[in-house]
């Protein structure tokens, strides 16, 4: 199955849930695939559907009109092979990068919060 064939378009943010609270977050391409920036592959990727959803419910985040959907795949495909940060380049940034979009300051706060437990406490994700 492609993310088409659930009804998602080209450029919307769709979300899959981890962990409490969390969510991990992609890009729908006009193939049906997923891009995402992943810490578990490493950085920017593309996916099928299925692997990005990886067995859990995908939701809808936002939804962009055709034009602005087609400039933010090009911008994510561009960025595919970039690296991944837990505080400057997670998986929210790079969808609101892709779409034109500044990081907002609860991403910005909740990213250096968890950056600094990592730190005091160990890595434990």
């Amino acid at each position: 199955m492609t993310a088409r064939s659930y009804g998602f378009e080209p450029g919307d943010v769709v979300a899959i849930p981890f962990g409490i609270g969390l969510s991990h977050y992609g890009i729908v391409t006009a193939s049906g695939t997923v891009i995402s920036n992943s810490r578990k592959h490493g950085g920017v990727v593309e996916q099928s559907f299925t692997e990005f959803a990886a067995g859990r419910r995908v939701r809808l985040c936002e939804r962009a009109d055709a034009l602005n959907g087609a400039a933010a795949v090009s911008r994510a495909r561009r960025a595919k092979g970039r690296s991944y940060s837990l505080t400057d380049s997670n998986c929210a940034h790079f969808t609101r990068w892709s779409h034109r979009q500044k990081p907002t300051s609860v991403q910005r706060a909740s990213a250096t919060l968890r950056t600094l437990g990592d730190m005091v406490f160990g890595y434990r994700r």
